[in-house]
């Protein structure tokens, strides 16, 4: 399970990822860019589905 800080530094680096995404040019980086954004979004939809069983 993640702590608050790094769900919080998961959160901003998912919103860092997503403002570059649109902008990137090269197709090998950009492909690189959106496996990390599913990625981190896949880790914290496990991390809130563990919390609310938590509960």
């Amino acid at each position: 399970m993640l702590d608050e800080y790094e769900v919080l530094l998961f959160t901003r680096e998912l919103s860092n990822l997503t403002k570059d995404y649109p902008t990137c040019t090269d197709s090998l980086t950009k492909e690189s860019i959106y496996q990390q954004m599913e990625l981190l979004r896949e880790v914290l939809q496990l991390h809130n589905r563990s919390s609310i069983t938590q509960s």
